[in-house]
């Protein structure tokens, strides 16, 4: 069946918007959901239809599913710190509507676009993280951990109802995603702190390890798997396997800001008050990209040091 009308979750997001650009660029039919307002940039586009509502409208959610060719499933939360403070919030957003969308996509025989995340694999050591690698996570008493193991549900459940009854499903497994419009994850964290000459905060060593993969890339790797129709019912990681130290991160940010900005390693004291709080860091987290490489021939175009400075030029237009 060739997809001519998508239904989006989570449109207005970071990486939600990107991806309803691109698809309406493109001549695809695009119908959005999301409780905030509509990004103006999208209304000129005729084929975008768009709900400010939720994806606890289980009616309406089931309604577009049924109209449309495919899901994409964006909508959630996916700031750290949300984990910690918001626990019940991330729990019930990432696995109640998705268990809907799933039977939905089942019923109506929908494919379904589902953005998991690098979380899944948790303090495993088994580098690079391959997609049918081992998963090693915290307590469940640690909050920190709650992210990760509701998306796994939710990928549990697409297994599960999808793949039994043939249905069509991609997984896509999202490594530290960066750009304009990202909102509490280390790098805008960073950039804003920077903008204010205020000290960067580092509440590790500094040594901690990240691979980043600018929103660009991401956006048209997605394309390419529609497009080409490859990588059905598969989990597939999808981010960069050039390694960063979050030192150097916000030396870069600092230099690229032309900010008086210091780098602060927090105390002790500071990293067991977040430890208490629920939260507990990883070390490295590396993507295998052998599966991503093998199809696609994929290469991300942007360095970190561009994507950094695409994101300081956008910020100054908008200040």
């Amino acid at each position: 069946m060739k997809i001519k009308r998508v239904f989006v979750t989570g449109a207005m997001g970071f990486i939600g918007f990107s991806w309803c650009k691109k698809l309406l660029e493109n001549g695809y039919e695009v119908y959005a959901i999301d409780i905030k307002k509509n990004n103006k940039k999208l209304n000129n586009f005729k084929k975008f239809r768009y709900f400010k509502d939720s994806v606890f409208n289980y009616d309406l959610v089931r309604k577009l599913i049924k109209q449309t060719d495919l899901t994409c499933h964006f909508a959630g939360i996916a700031s750290p710190k949300e984990y910690l403070i918001n626990t019940n919030k991330v729990i019930d957003l990432t696995v109640n509507p998705s268990l809907v969308i799933i039977n939905a996509c089942s019923k109506y025989g929908k494919k379904l676009f589902f953005t998991s995340t690098s979380e899944i694999y948790g303090k495993s050591i088994e580098l690079p993280f391959k997609e049918d690698g081992n998963r090693y996570l915290g307590s469940t008493s640690t909050r920190r951990w709650c992210y990760s193991t509701a998306k796994a549900l939710v990928e549990h459940a697409i297994f599960a109802k999808l793949s039994v009854k043939k249905k069509n499903f991609i997984i896509y497994r999202l490594f530290n995603i960066y750009g304009h419009g990202l909102e509490g994850r280390v790098v805008d964290i960073f950039f804003e702190r920077a903008r204010k000459n205020r000290d960067l905060e580092i509440f590790g060593t500094g040594r901690e390890k990240r691979c980043f993969l600018y929103i660009d890339d991401c956006i048209e790797i997605f394309f390419k798997i529609l497009t080409k129709n490859k990588f059905d019912n598969q989990v597939l990681n999808i981010g960069n396997n050039k390694e960063e130290t979050i030192l150097s991160l916000a030396k870069k940010i600092i230099k690229i800001s032309d900010s008086k900005s210091q780098i602060k390693i927090k105390s002790p004291r500071a990293k067991n008050k977040m430890k208490k709080q629920g939260f507990e860091d990883i070390l490295r987290r590396i993507p295998s990209l052998v599966k991503l490489k093998k199809t696609l021939k994929y290469k991300p175009k942007t360095s970190l040091n561009e994507g950094l400075r695409l994101i300081y030029k956008e910020m100054q237009n908008n200040f």
